[in-house]
């Protein structure tokens, strides 16, 4: 990617928060492979635990990364590999 590209990527991830939850998100799926609880999330960008969850149905359905919810941990996971980074 290039220098402008990215900067262009930063940009944008700046002015709208939903992308820069996302992108947090997608990068704590690549490093750990689940998330904390949509609650949690919540707290640390000051939006409602259903913001998140938005957040995650977007990741999921339109942005193609492979999420479920796991019952028994109460966690976001990983169930497959990560798509090429769109964030």
């Amino acid at each position: 990617m290039t220098r402008a590209a990215m900067a262009k990527r930063d940009h944008i991830c700046k002015t709208r928060p939903v992308l820069r939850r996302c992108r947090w998100m997608a990068e704590i799926l690549r490093d750990k492979g689940e998330l904390p609880s949509c609650e949690k999330i919540g707290q640390e960008f000051e939006v409602s635990y259903k913001t998140v969850g938005r957040d995650i149905d977007l990741m999921r359905d339109f942005m193609g990364y492979p999420i479920a919810y796991d019952k028994s941990t109460y966690k976001w996971k990983l169930t497959g590999p990560m798509p090429e980074p769109v964030l």
